[in-house]
């Protein structure tokens, strides 16, 4: 099967897993495993914070975030395509925490629309007060676009001086880094919490890290344990995301160059077209409006075919480049989706 319904890896390398079986282990919760500590030090060094968490998944680094930064009835501001709203089933619920969105379909917003949000919930002691902004980088749902830093200071500016917690989704992160030749540290300076996924482009089998002040992290912790999160000899899982960013940063690259080879070929077939400028890094959005197929159809004719898509709509599928997928894969992808549309 050439996967490209996600960038979530079938199965870690042999090398990772090679590695993972090596890895020395403690107990994470007394923080005495070697392996969860060295992955912290490297991530929070890489993002440029004073601490770090090893958490399971990404939606749970999203959901302590919410619940350390905010209070019962405070508000957050994201995109409303962001994977916060969309996809974590509305866990910010927990802390009974409200979410005003920007609708941005790039998820790429400004100085303006944080404006706008501010200026409909200040109106008095019955309004709520904006009290976290969430950045995704890369926006999923837009694409994989990553915000360059002239598009991120004047936001993060505006937002310090109203006093709200700065938030960055960076699940994919590192490919924002690699488009845009901006560290992880240079993204992260400016916010009170980021974190990075471990099982997307990176390759590992599970897990994110999630970075902060000592303090903010030490909160954390409790909202960890409260949700399950803690764990025990996770050094072999841990040991993955120390392989990871030792050796797979730099494939990114390729993954962003075999993106952009394999939307160039689909974009050539007939009825079927991809904007290929805001084609930043693995994600390939695919629109097929012109044609009389729905998204579902092909997609279930692709995987007859070995090859894994996912249908968002009637009109658009969604195709994600990673470790998994070659250079030949992708050509070989398009040439059957082709095929596909063709007949």
């Amino acid at each position: 099967m050439i996967n490209l319904h996600s960038d979530t890896q079938t199965k870690p390398t042999a090398e990772m897993r090679k590695f993972m079986a090596a890895a020395p282990v403690g107990d994470e919760q007394q923080l005495l495993d070697p392996s969860v500590n060295l992955l912290c030090e490297k991530s929070a060094k890489l993002l440029g914070k004073e601490a770090a968490v090893f958490l399971p998944s990404g939606i749970m680094c999203n959901l302590v975030s919410v619940l350390t930064h905010c209070r019962m009835g405070d508000e957050l501001i994201a995109a409303d395509n962001s994977h916060m709203v969309m996809m974590e089933a509305g866990g910010m619920a927990l802390g009974q925490v409200s979410c005003q969105t920007i609708d941005k379909m790039s998820g790429i917003f400004n100085v303006d629309d944080i404006k706008h949000c501010v200026a409909k919930r200040r109106m008095g002691k019955n309004s709520t007060i904006p009290k976290m902004l969430v950045v995704e980088n890369t926006h999923n749902f837009g694409g994989g676009v990553a915000w360059t830093m002239d598009e991120l200071n004047p936001v993060t500016e505006y937002c310090q001086r109203q006093n709200m917690k700065l938030h960055m989704d960076g699940a994919r992160l590192l490919n924002a880094s690699i488009a845009t030749g901006t560290t992880p540290a240079q993204y992260a300076k400016q916010f009170d919490s980021v974190w990075f996924d471990l099982s997307k482009g990176l390759g590992c089998p599970v897990g994110a890290v999630l970075a902060g002040s000592e303090e903010f992290i030490q909160q954390v912790w409790v909202w960890k344990t409260r949700l399950g999160g803690a764990m025990r000899q996770a050094g072999i899982i841990a040991a993955a995301g120390i392989y990871a960013l030792d050796n797979h940063v730099d494939l990114l690259a390729q993954d962003h160059k075999n993106a952009k080879n394999l939307a160039t070929a689909l974009n050539n077939i007939e009825n079927v077209s991809v904007n290929l400028k805001n084609l930043h890094t693995n994600i390939i959005m695919i629109n097929i409006r012109n044609s009389a197929k729905k998204a579902t159809d092909i997609c279930t004719a692709l995987k007859a075919k070995n090859v894994a898509m996912v249908a968002l709509n009637e009109h658009e599928i969604r195709a994600v480049t990673h470790l998994d997928v070659s250079a030949d894969e992708c050509e070989q992808a398009a040439a059957i989706f082709a095929n596909v549309m063709n007949n």
